[in-house]
């Protein structure tokens, strides 16, 4: 009997440990010899180009792409049992390549990325993948303006640059608590229909 495939969520804002989540997992599997295939975006390169990279510089090495669809027919895909996607909020076909992967490929796919953009709004496919997950972890930071252990669920933008994809750091994030991003947020947009 072959076994299915499988789907997982890492989700939370910056740094929240996501990445960092991801590698673990990709070591666990590496230590009971699962061949695992590492893919990031390649609109990444904060730290290099093929590697994901955890903030504070701990990498694997990876392929970057574009789009996750043409991959299906490569011999890294075929002998592959994990894919561990980095960045999933970034890839257009996430949600199309992860039902193939899984339902058809019978491959396990770990996805990490953000839940929602800077406006707090969904980013990407990757909540349309939680009907089809097996398993979502949500991973919090602690708030860069409390500094008290608060937890922080959301991503500030620190930047006027609108631009929906804005690849950054410290330098154009912060992760903040309700309270920061709502006294913070220049662009605070209350939908009037929620009161």
């Amino acid at each position: 009997m072959s076994e299915s495939g499988r789907i997982e969520l890492i989700i939370g804002c910056m740094w929240s440990g996501k990445s960092s989540e991801m590698l673990r997992q990709a070591k666990r599997y590496k230590s009971i010899g699962k061949n695992i295939l590492v893919i990031n975006h390649n609109s990444d390169t904060r730290y290099g180009e093929n590697v994901v990279s955890t903030h504070d510089q701990n990498q694997l090495n990876c392929l970057s792409l574009t789009n996750l669809g043409h991959i299906r027919n490569t011999i890294e895909y075929k002998n592959c049992e994990i894919i561990l996607i980095d960045e999933g909020q970034f890839f257009n076909d996430l949600y199309e390549f992860c039902v193939l992967a899984s339902d058809i490929d019978n491959k396990t796919i770990i996805i990490s990325g953000l839940d929602g953009d800077s406006n707090r709004k969904p980013f990407g496919d990757i909540l349309k993948l939680i009907p089809l997950s097996e398993k979502i972890t949500k991973l919090n930071a602690l708030c860069q303006y409390c500094k008290d252990g608060t937890i922080a669920s959301f991503t500030l933008r620190k930047t006027n640059n609108q631009e929906t994809t804005l690849v950054g750091n410290e330098n154009i994030y912060s992760a903040v608590c309700r309270k920061h991003y709502n006294e913070l947020n220049n662009n605070l947009h209350i939908n009037d229909e929620c009161y």
